[in-house]
């Protein structure tokens, strides 16, 4: 299983991270626990090998 922690602005908002979608001008974020968080922006960076995820808005 491979969940990522995702940042937004260089902040750290979210942890067990397992799906990142974009719609439109938003990313949508849902965890390993299925708690859904909505970003404006874009994504800038997927990290496998680190586990992050980079959004800029």
């Amino acid at each position: 299983m491979c969940s990522c922690n995702l940042y937004f602005n260089g902040e750290l908002v979210m942890e067990d991270v397992m799906i990142v979608e974009k719609k439109g001008d938003k990313v949508i974020a849902i965890d390993l626990f299925g708690d859904k968080k909505e970003f404006v922006g874009e994504i800038k960076k997927i990290d496998l090998n680190e586990n992050k995820i980079f959004i800029e808005g």
